[in-house]
């Protein structure tokens, strides 16, 4: 069952051709969305909700290798509501490990079920990771999902910088950079695995890779937000990342 419930703006039309007014007056690139989400459980309310995936390392002769890994983020919109919303805070919100390939999936579609996804268009449709891994599994367990039309696939899209040679790098600067003691911007849940992954540190763990992708994904671009009417098309310098 969904934690996630959309709430909408009783006059976002109005609301979104105000805020879009004012973005282009004051040079804004970005604009809120007059809807977001609110966790029925905990109250909290988010503009946006993503997540990420983790294959499990290579097995090898020394060891069987890290478990893989996949979580959901949500971007906190505050209660009050908030014009800072590109400087938003990242919550965990969930997570799970497993060595085993299709278990692992298979806690993907419990994830992607118990945050919205098949209520809302396109939310928690894209999980953020390595496309180019395990492909024939995924594709496997899509052509079970997609009986009922190609909107039930699991899709995995490539992080920012993913095809760089010092990915993992940029991945896990970008994860220590939101948890700065004196400028926290990300938040964990109440389990312990991305945490503890952190704190044990190996070369290109999964869970690592997965969550600080999409953590870099996230301050590239604003991706809970949407451009202004004036940078809708042709922004120099910048491509849009995959998103639905």
């Amino acid at each position: 069952m969904s934690k996630i419930r959309l709430t909408a703006h009783p006059e976002s039309m109005a609301v979104t051709q105000a805020w879009q007014d004012e973005a282009i007056v004051t040079g804004e690139r970005y604009v809120e969305r007059p809807h977001w989400y609110e966790n029925t459980e905990t109250g909290q309310t988010y503009y946006e909700v993503f997540g990420c995936i983790g294959w499990p390392s290579e097995v090898s002769d020394k060891d069987e290798g890290l478990p893989g890994y996949a979580g959901v983020v949500g971007i906190v919109r505050p209660k009050t509501g908030s014009r800072a919303a590109k400087d938003a805070v990242f919550q965990l919100l969930a997570e799970i490990e497993d060595r085993d390939v299709p278990t692992l999936l298979e806690g993907v579609l419990q994830l992607r079920s118990e945050y919205g996804f098949g209520q809302y268009p396109g939310l928690m449709q894209t999980f953020w990771g390595d496309p180019d891994r395990f492909v024939t599994i995924l594709a496997l367990l899509n052509e079970r999902l997609t009986v009922n039309g190609s909107k039930y696939a699991v899709l995995v899209s490539p992080p920012g910088d993913f095809y760089e040679p010092k990915a993992f790098d940029h991945y896990v600067r970008s994860m220590r950079s939101v948890l700065m003691p004196d400028k926290v911007r990300f938040y964990f849940g109440k389990t312990d695995i991305l945490k503890t992954r952190l704190k044990e540190f190996r070369q290109n763990d999964p869970a690592v890779f997965a969550m600080g992708g999409l953590v870099h994904s996230l301050l590239l671009q604003t991706m809970w937000m949407d451009f202004t009417r004036e940078n809708s098309f042709n922004v120099e310098g910048e491509e849009d990342l995959p998103y639905e």
